[in-house]
Formats: C-alpha cells, structure tokens, sequence
C-alpha cells in the first residue's frame, strides 16, 4: 500500500455495541512512483487478511479514477473506473464513468452516462468528499460503486452498481454531543445509503475527513466508526484533492 510520498495517512477503528471488530481499515494519501497524488485505502478482515484495496485519484473532490482489487478465500477480482473528461479538462460532475472488471466469463467493460452521477469507491475514507458533495444537492445524487453485495456471485462482484444516496445537516442534541466529542470544526449528517446503512450519522471535519460514523444495522446492533492514529502534513489543505 505505500506510496513514494506521504503527506497524511490513519485509520478506521470499528466496533459493534461497544465491542471492537477485527476490522483493519487504513489510508494513505500521498504521491506514486509518477508524482501523481493518490490515495491508497484498504479495508481487511480476519487474519487471512481478506478484503478490499483501493488505489485512487481525486480532483476537486471527486474521485476521477480508481483501481479496486477483492480477495477472499475463493480468489481475486479487480476493476477499473475513471471519469472521461474532455481532452485537457478538469473531471466534472456529468462526466461518463467507464468501468472495466474482471469477471469468471472473463474482461467485462461498461460504460456508465453521467448525469450528475458520482464514482464512490466505498472505502470509509472517501465518504468525507461524498459527503460534502451530496450537501450541495437536496434531492440527493445517483452514485456509482463496485458492487459487494455478494462476493459469492462472481459475475457481479466490482461490477458497476448504481444506487441513490442523499446527505443532509444533522441537527439536535445528538449531533452537538458528538460533535464536541470528535473535536473542532465537526460537521454532522444524517446520510441515506445503500439498504444496509439508512439513516447513518456522519462527522466530517473542515478537511473533509469522515472522523466519525454511526449506524444502525437491520439487527438493532450499534456499528461505529472512528478516525485514530491521524498524521497530517501541514502543507496539506484538506482530503479534497
């Protein structure tokens, strides 16, 4: 997962009704071997250490191009997405998503018409320009994801999945607890996900880093996410590339 060069870098620590999970998701953004700035995530599992990685490009908030690589006990999957901009412009909200995926029948490839869409490649460290991005939109945004709905259908897994995802402020007693507790300049949202995380509470910080996430699953358990062990470069403005 490393990079040449690191300017910030941390991780997410997960816990369910209180109790930690053996979940080992961390970040680094910094620049290749090209000089290109990139954001590295993985999010493992277990001491085989299954899961997702994700190398990525952001620019102005939005993910202009990712690599996704799954591995579990049956294989490796991997995929392809990037935003097609014009020759010589910056990527934009509308732009066409291609994807390309490998599948058990062999190269997959789609191509997915923008309208406003956005790319999301899942990792909790994106969530922060997601966030920020669905703000601005009342009705919400259709966003497009590498599906992980079951690894079990192999056809289908990092396949373009398209679905609808909304944010809006937080407000109450809860959102100002939570926000003195996870620090200065918190931002909350009540965030509308995929079926498996409706009605989320999100905390991003004014560098656009999701630091806290909190969510009820379909079981009524409690599931937490939080930002630790942060090291952040100076120099670095905020995660919105």
């Amino acid at each position: 997962m490393r990079l040449n060069s690191t300017l910030a870098q941390g991780r997410y620590h997960y816990s369910c009704d209180g109790r930690e999970m053996p979940v080992q998701d961390s970040w680094q953004l910094g620049e290749d071997d090209e000089g290109v700035r990139t954001l590295v995530s993985q999010r493992l599992v277990g001491e085989q250490g299954f899961g997702m990685v994700v190398r990525a490009q952001l620019s102005d908030g939005l993910v202009r191009e990712c690599r996704v690589c799954w591995r579990d006990e049956v294989g490796e999957v991997s995929a392809h997405y990037r935003l097609c901009s014009g020759e010589g412009e910056a990527p934009k909200l509308g732009d066409t998503i291609e994807a390309s995926w490998t599948g058990p029948n062999g190269p997959q490839q789609a191509s997915i018409a923008g309208r406003g869409r956005l790319l999301f490649p899942l990792m909790r460290i994106f969530m922060g320009p997601l966030l920020v991005k669905l703000e601005q939109f009342k009705d919400g945004l259709e966003v497009v994801t590498p599906d992980i709905v079951d690894p079990s259908q192999r056809g289908k897994l990092l396949a373009p999945r398209v679905t609808h995802r909304s944010a809006r402020p937080m407000v109450g007693d809860v959102a100002t607890q939570r926000t003195q507790e996870l620090g200065a300049d918190i931002s909350a949202y009540v965030y509308q996900g995929d079926e498996a995380e409706r009605d989320a509470h999100c905390y991003v910080d004014s560098r656009g880093l999701l630091v806290g996430y909190d969510w009820p699953s379909s079981t009524g358990r409690l599931w937490q996410v939080r930002l630790r062990d942060l090291e952040w470069s100076p120099q670095l403005l905020g995660i919105n590339i």
